[in-house]
């Protein structure tokens, strides 16, 4: 007897869509404005990591029981509620690792010129519900990172600090997403959003110049990693389309300006924006 045909689903797009690394994780990260390095240099990165991390997004649901029904019904579940959370454990030892783990705390910074003093309180402030906690990760098959957002983040299970012989100090995270009313009485989306990038980007592009404030007028080039990609902008602030200025040369940018990018290649998906906002004249 012959071998039986083998069975598995391992497909020609596997290797793109493996999910590797620990990532990384930020405080209020903005998803189409911020890359994973201006988050970085923007002071958004929350500190290193050990044992990378856990997400969970888990519907609380309710069965309606209805007489004469002898099992689950279609279209019978009512989901109340999403239990919502991201689960760290940071190797960094800072004020900002500290309080974020306390949940209710403040970091005093003046009082004492030897320490910054981290204060717990008796009671949550608005300010303690982070508006984000955001997991960035690689796929294999993608330039842009797969992205995870927890919404309203707070820890409340408290600060517990494990210090071993020859190990690193260790400060175990996990927050929680909060609904939150906007204003308009709506409890209904769920506090967290997943990005999956479509797959095959094009690179986003960059600025030779970076955003900020200059004392007089730059020349700012664009590039993107992407072999035969063009480059559309803007300078108004507005996402940048096929329908806008094409690059060929050099901006020069001589008064405020929010300049946008976007690289399009046919056959793949559009990148990231880039966006950089400069002041002349500062």
């Amino acid at each position: 007897m012959g071998k039986g045909k083998v069975r598995t689903g391992y497909n020609p797009k596997t290797m793109e869509n493996l999910h590797t690394g620990a990532g990384a994780f930020f405080k209020n990260f903005n998803v189409g404005v911020d890359t994973y390095d201006s988050a970085r240099t923007g002071g958004k990165l929350l500190g290193a990591t050990q044992g990378g991390g856990e997400f969970k997004a888990v519907a609380d649901i309710r069965n309606v029981e209805i007489d004469g029904l002898p099992g689950k019904g279609k279209g019978t579940e009512i989901i109340d509620s999403w239990d919502v959370s991201l689960a760290m454990t940071f190797i960094e030892t800072t004020p900002e690792t500290l309080a974020l783990s306390l949940g209710a705390a403040d970091i005093d910074t003046t009082s004492n010129g030897t320490y910054d003093i981290i204060q717990g309180r008796n009671g949550f402030d608005d300010s303690d519900y982070i508006d984000n906690i955001t997991y960035i990760g690689t796929l294999t098959g993608s330039v842009e990172p797969i992205i995870i957002q927890v919404f309203n983040a707070l820890s409340t299970d408290g600060l517990d600090i494990k210090v071993e012989d020859k190990k690193e100090g260790a400060i175990p995270v996990t927050v929680y997403g909060h609904y939150e009313d906007n204003g308009d009485g709506s409890l209904d989306a769920p506090p967290f959003k997943i990005y999956y990038p479509k797959g095959s980007n094009a690179a986003t592009p960059v600025a030779s110049v970076k955003g900020g404030a200059y004392a007089t007028s730059q020349t700012v080039a664009l590039t993107c990693a992407t072999t035969g990609a063009s480059i559309y902008y803007t300078t108004n602030g507005f996402e940048p389309t096929a329908e806008d200025t094409s690059y060929s040369t050099s901006i020069t940018v001589a008064t405020d300006m929010i300049l946008k990018a976007k690289a399009i290649k046919t056959g793949m998906a559009d990148s990231a924006t880039m966006t950089e906002t400069y002041r002349i004249g500062e």
